[in-house]
């Protein structure tokens, strides 16, 4: 029985014992649980959602802080419950919200580029066309410069010397025999013919043509120049 005694007395001492310890780990554990609760006392007319939404806070984390049951619970007016601090939050901490900005940002961005690339190239091809315009245009010009200085030479067959003896004989009222010699010797019936020391040009050697090679230019030319000056320009 002795033992026995014993046995229970120290058992207790041993129980005893732990009560500081206990009590201190519990103390130590409310405080850092409760720092973030807040106490209310409910009032005649309150409901948990009330109470929720009033805190700023989530039903299901009010009734998780209190462990209450949301399918049998009666809150009484006087009773006393934990409100959870409410977490706020910023855009910044959002990585959803953060992530779609950098999405936005970026398809922004290749849009801007899209489209600076569609306008430089809308730009290359206009001024290719540009230039392919003013190259047509400058060859153009110089097809028509050159068929302006090409010489032009005009056949009439067996029948120039008809054709320019008519014409001459019709304005001037001079023989045909007059008129051919006069171009046998001054030009010997080339329109082209060209005097090396002074400008006359023709088949009547005229100084007025400037160079044309046309016969009927030629023509005119020297009917105007025996209206003014009759045969004296032909030594006549």
């Amino acid at each position: 029985m002795f033992i026995i005694r014993n046995q229970i007395k120290w058992a207790l001492v041993a129980v005893l014992a732990l009560f500081p310890a206990l009590a201190s780990a519990n103390h130590a554990v409310n405080a850092v649980t409760t720092a973030d609760y807040q106490d209310y006392t409910v009032k005649s007319g309150d409901t948990l959602w009330d109470i929720s939404q009033r805190n700023g806070i989530t039903l299901s984390s009010l009734t998780e802080a209190n462990h209450i049951d949301l399918n049998n619970y009666i809150i009484l007016p006087g009773e006393l419950l934990r409100i959870p601090a409410k977490i706020e939050f910023k855009v910044v901490d959002n990585p959803i919200a953060e992530a779609q900005h950098k999405v936005a940002a970026q398809q922004a961005a290749d849009q801007k580029a899209k489209e600076a690339a569609a306008a430089a190239a809308a730009q290359k091809a206009a001024d290719q066309a540009k230039a392919a315009a003013a190259a047509k245009a400058q060859q153009a010009q110089q097809a028509a410069q050159q068929k302006a200085a090409a010489p032009t030479t005009v056949s009439y067959g067996s029948s120039l010397k008809t054709y320019v003896l008519n014409k001459m004989v019709a304005a001037t009222g001079v023989s045909a025999a007059t008129w051919d010699a006069i171009i046998t010797r001054e030009s010997g019936w080339q329109a082209t013919a060209q005097n090396p020391g002074s400008t006359a040009h023709g088949l009547f050697q005229s100084l007025w043509i400037n160079g044309s090679n046309d016969v009927d230019t030629q023509i005119a030319d020297a009917i105007r120049l025996f209206n003014a000056s009759g045969m004296s320009p032909w030594a006549l």
